[in-house]
């Protein structure tokens, strides 16, 4: 995958007339007070396969959608206009919620909180009424369902009824992996790659900040938990010299957290590999070798210093590359890629 970033933006903007018991898509042209949701993207167009998505864009009708909140302020007096009301993409371009709400020329104030990538807005906990910056909790687990988590939020005060532009941003950290046979004429069979006492699931508080969503860092997450199990990571195939797997990239969305934990809980990629070869002192004779190699996560450092990657971080992209080489043992090399940023090359450690 190009290192290309994602940027969501949506904008309150307006979609259903109810009318006779049926809703109906609005002319915004001829209702212009009504609150109107559109949403559009920009880059990242190839997605990874497999377990998780990075999020690209709203262009998918009848299954991209988000959940809103929101609320007025009116003489003081907070309002809840939207609870979690689910905003589905009908067609491109074309979004509907319902029943449909309208601006209050009396209002004061907006505020807007929207969250896309849970399968419904049950498990978010938000009471935009409550006075303050809209905030809500998200759980998430990595090993429950793979998706990317997406937040936005909003605030306006100039009385306009104009569309609202809100940007959203990715919450976890998107990691992947690509491991090479660099082995002269050996074939290795690689039987999978997992991670193991990572931070599988924990709760995400997200927050409407003063121009948008507030920053969401690694202490915005509470309530860890962990597995000593190897987990997610891909399994494998046979790389003859000079090949890899995946062909594709495979991604997995991780919990952003620290990686230098310590006992008993300190942050693995395992490689599970077995290959044939030579016996040194009884030639021709083959020796069948099953190797399992832990890899701290902790220790694979940044190119040219001795600072080590010790955090997964929000809206960071990790792409591991593993480097087997018979007799030279295992080469780690890392990339990490702010997806609103520019790539920044990383390599990482040596196992004889």
């Amino acid at each position: 995958m190009r290192n290309r970033v994602t940027f969501i933006t949506a904008a309150i903007a307006s979609t259903l007339l109810i009318a006779a018991g049926c809703a109906k898509t609005i002319d915004p042209a001829s209702e212009r007070g009504s609150i109107r949701f559109v949403a559009g993207s920009l880059l990242l167009n190839d997605d990874a396969t497999k377990a998780g998505t990075i999020k690209t864009g709203f262009d998918n009708p009848g299954s991209d959608k988000f959940y809103v909140w929101g609320a007025k302020t009116v003489s003081s007096n907070r309002q809840a206009i939207f609870n979690g009301d689910e905003v589905t993409l009908q067609s491109l371009g074309v979004w509907s919620y319902s029943p449909v709400r309208f601006w209050d020329s009396d209002a004061s104030q907006y505020d807007f909180l929207a969250i896309s990538g849970p399968p419904s807005s049950a498990g978010i906990i938000c009471n935009p009424s409550i006075p303050g910056h809209l905030n809500a909790s998200v759980t998430y687990s990595s090993t429950l369902a793979q998706y990317d988590l997406l937040a936005a939020a909003y605030q306006r005060r100039d009385g306009s009824t104009t569309p609202v532009p809100m940007e959203f941003k990715h919450v976890l950290s998107a990691v992947s992996v690509v491991v090479y046979n660099d082995s002269p004429s050996i074939t290795v069979t690689l039987n999978s790659y997992r991670f193991r006492n990572i931070c599988t699931s924990a709760t995400v508080n997200v927050e409407q900040g003063v121009n948008g969503l507030a920053n969401v860092g690694i202490g915005n997450w509470t309530n860890p938990g962990y597995s000593t199990s190897p987990v997610l990571g891909s399994a494998g195939a046979e790389l003859v010299t000079g090949t890899h797997f995946p062909q594709t990239e495979i991604i997995d969305l991780m919990v952003p957290a620290h990686l230098d934990v310590v006992e008993p809980y300190v942050p693995q990629l395992v490689i599970d590999y077995q290959y044939d070869a030579e016996d040194p002192l009884n030639p021709p004779d083959i020796i069948h070798h099953d190797v399992v190699t832990p890899i701290r996560l902790q220790d694979i450092k940044i190119r040219g210093s001795e600072e080590c990657i010790t955090e997964w971080l929000p809206g960071k992209k990790y792409n591991y590359e593993i480097h087997i080489r018979m007799g030279g043992g295992i080469i780690v090399n890392v990339s990490t890629t702010d997806w609103e940023t520019v790539p920044a090359e990383t390599p990482g450690l040596t196992i004889q």
